[in-house]
């Protein structure tokens, strides 16, 4: 996190529940959306060298920089694990620029190496894989009309993760309630910090 910038409290509609969360509880696996990383490597100086977050980026923007800052310098030190799905990395494979193409490949790749055991097993593909064919017609995400949202949730939920950190306010956010019985908390970057906040003092 840029030290010139304090992540706020919660936008308007969001509600924190990290006073009510015990360490037991904090999200330990976490599988990160394609955004997300397109959020990471797009703003990289202030995510992961501590530059200044810009005053006039739009709120939500500027919040989960500030975010993200904070949770991936907690997570080189804490024991939790950061997932990208291989779809996502198709996702960012298909982005039109080269030079962006290449760097979000490699941070995307490099965010393999955080947490205590990140890397994937072929087993553990293999299941996700069939667990998103069996899952893409289910009544469980059904609410979710984009094919590769329902992968990547898929994905999340055969990767063992407990929580899914996505950007995506204007469609998986708005879904959360009708997500219910999928084995996963939806957060944005800010949501996962203001979970994680409170004990970030033990690993920094």
């Amino acid at each position: 996190m840029s030290p010139s910038r304090t992540p706020p409290a919660f936008p308007d509609g969001h509600l924190s529940t990290a006073s009510t969360d015990t360490f037991e509880t904090l999200p330990k696996r976490i599988l990160l959306d394609t955004n997300v990383l397109d959020c990471a490597v797009k703003w990289g100086p202030q995510v992961f060298e501590g530059a200044r977050v810009p005053d006039k980026l739009p709120t939500a923007l500027a919040d989960d920089i500030a975010a993200l800052a904070s949770i991936f310098r907690v997570c080189q030190r804490a024991m939790f694990d950061l997932v990208v799905s291989p779809k996502t990395l198709e996702e960012l494979d298909a982005t039109p620029d080269e030079e962006t193409r290449s760097n979000l490949l490699e941070y995307g790749s490099s965010f393999l190496g955080y947490g205590s055991n990140p890397f994937l097993s072929r087993a553990e593909l293999r299941h996700a894989r069939d667990l998103a064919r069996r899952l893409d017609d289910s009544p469980f995400l059904a609410p979710l009309k984009d094919a590769g949202d329902r992968e990547l949730v898929a994905h999340a939920v055969a990767f063992g993760c407990d929580a899914f950190c996505t950007r995506d306010v204007r469609s998986i956010h708005r879904k959360r309630a009708l997500l219910t019985p999928v084995p996963l908390r939806f957060l944005t970057p800010m949501e996962w910090w203001r979970h994680l906040a409170p004990w970030a003092g033990l690993w920094t």
